[in-house]
């Protein structure tokens, strides 16, 4: 009787031992080679690892996610950095805990056949953008960096159809993203001219963070901490192996087994964050005198309000 007692006792603080904590995270856009440390780690159970029971959500419209991680929908949520910030202003309460890709993606795109050279080339053209009003803000800072001022220059709307506009000749430039746009006009044929947006005056940003509720970084701190420790190792899988991750996002993933999302991959695997690092206090107040300045946002935060590394994975790897 006492040994049947120790083997209940023993299974059953193995099955506690086994227990996951629901988390759900919200991307920030549809599925795309951006996310692939997060199916990395999915498909190799590094979640389940860490005690995470993790359901990953696609949100219906990209302002979604972080209105519905403020209202308790969701639990976590991939972001821009300048979207956090535009959030934060408008008196979302949300923090930052994480960063998954710690650089600008961000720039303008021409045509080679366009016969733009130099961003000052593009005076008295054509700039197609998507969203109101952060892009044309982005576009005009980066022109006035080289001496072309926004009435120089002449900004369209063209909804989600950027490619389109621009091979179409409806316009002459578009924002576009270095690791997916740019790639797909070179795989149309086109010859390309792209300028990064951190060259021309805007300030460096970090284009995916992780972000949660305030007071779960108190009431869930293992559970995120799981969550950021499996994620830290599916960059590291990224970085060090990316064919072996390249194939694990593309199981999870086959729809998106094309020539467009593998050169697309090839191109971010530089830019994830190491150890889900989040840049210093300097650089986050940079970037909201930035946007302060030109009225993206009416309010600056102290960096110990916007930001914890509480959570983060040590760098080696605990």
């Amino acid at each position: 009787m006492r040994r049947i007692a120790v083997c209940v006792a023993l299974l059953f603080v193995g099955l506690v031992g086994l227990a996951q904590d629901p988390l759900t995270l919200c991307l920030d856009f549809f599925p795309n080679p951006n996310h692939s440390p997060i199916y990395v780690a999915a498909e190799r159970g590094w979640f389940e690892e860490e005690g995470v029971d993790l359901d990953i959500v696609i949100p219906a419209n990209v302002s979604d996610p972080l209105k519905l991680v403020a209202a308790g929908r969701f639990d976590v949520a991939l972001t821009p950095q300048i979207n956090y910030l535009i959030a934060r202003s408008e008196g979302l309460p949300l923090i930052a805990i994480g960063s998954l890709i710690d650089h600008n993606l961000g720039g303008l795109l021409s045509l080679g056949s366009s016969g733009v050279r130099d961003l000052g080339d593009l005076r008295g053209k054509r700039i197609g953008y998507s969203l109101a009003p952060l892009e044309p803000v982005l576009w005009e800072t980066m022109l006035g960096c080289v001496g072309v001022g926004g009435d120089e220059i002449e900004l369209v709307n063209v909804g989600f159809n950027t490619v389109a506009a621009l091979l179409s000749g409806g316009v002459d430039a578009i924002g576009a993203f270095r690791n997916y746009e740019l790639i797909h006009v070179e795989l149309l044929g086109e010859a390309t001219v792209f300028f990064p947006q951190e060259d021309y005056c805007v300030p460096d940003t970090e284009d995916i963070i992780v972000v949660c509720r305030p007071e779960d970084v108190r009431e869930h701190a293992s559970s995120l901490r799981g969550l950021l420790a499996a994620l830290s190792r599916g960059v590291r899988v990224v970085k060090d192996d990316p064919d072996a991750a390249l194939a694990d996002f593309l199981h999870a993933l086959p729809d998106l087994d094309d020539e467009l999302n593998r050169l697309s991959f090839g191109a971010t695997v530089p830019l994830f964050a190491s150890d889900l690092a989040l840049g210093d206090a300097e650089s986050w107040s940079a970037l909201q005198t930035y946007l302060f300045a030109h009225g993206l946002v009416d309010q600056v935060f102290d960096a110990d309000v916007l930001f914890t590394t509480e959570l983060l994975p040590q760098s080696d790897g605990s």
